[in-house]
């Protein structure tokens, strides 16, 4: 009986390989933005985080620019896993992802950090904000249909500004995850209930 000899390694097993591999340079990219800064960071200093060699960096990665554009790539995959897992539209409030996002996002932290540092302006940043915003302004219109528009501008701007990423990750550097998540609930219902009771963005 001859032996048989593979010819070829199984498709799907090299598409998973390769996947794998642009995950890790991805991960050893936020630990070296998180470390050095993204002034600072170098493929060199990305291949030594990841354990691989320039060559390899560089067949998946070109460029500093395109590894950038990975790091995104890999935030756009995660934001879909967290909100196919958030409750639907139809259901879904303000105070409701304030709640269950924070979980999710904390699987993950290292990865939001370094994204929100590294990429001021990409398609999933305004697709997370265009979200946000709509959330925003529905729980708005129930706290408080009344307001004038210069009054909604305002309490709009205040309570965006509560519930961005950026206000999350400042809460967990200094709170643990439960606390972090507390507060931040805290902050928005506490802003939405004055709302709701008479109070007003206005200046005394």
């Amino acid at each position: 009986m001859s032996e048989i000899v593979p010819t070829s390694i199984d498709p799907s097993l090299r598409d998973r390989q390769r996947d794998l591999t642009r995950r890790l340079i991805v991960d050893a990219l936020t630990q070296v933005i998180l470390r050095d800064g993204i002034s600072e960071f170098s493929m060199q200093s990305i291949a030594d985080e990841a354990h691989c060699s320039l060559r390899t960096l560089y067949r998946y990665f070109p460029s500093r620019e395109a590894v950038l554009v990975g790091l995104d790539h890999e935030m756009e995959e995660f934001v879909h896993f967290c909100f196919d897992r958030l409750p639907s539209a139809a259901d879904e409030d303000l105070v409701t992802l304030a709640e269950q996002l924070p979980l999710l996002l904390d699987e993950r932290r290292d990865l939001v950090r370094a994204w929100v540092v590294a990429v001021p302006a990409s398609r999933v940043r305004e697709a997370i904000s265009g979200r946000m915003s709509e959330l925003v302004g529905a729980a708005l219109d129930r706290a408080a249909p009344s307001l004038t528009v210069v009054e909604r501008s305002r309490a709009f701007a205040a309570l965006r500004l509560l519930a961005s990423s950026r206000t999350w990750l400042t809460l967990s550097d200094q709170l643990n995850a439960p606390d972090a998540t507390a507060a931040w609930v805290w902050m928005m219902r506490t802003l939405l209930a004055d709302l709701a009771h008479g109070g007003r963005p206005g200046i005394d």
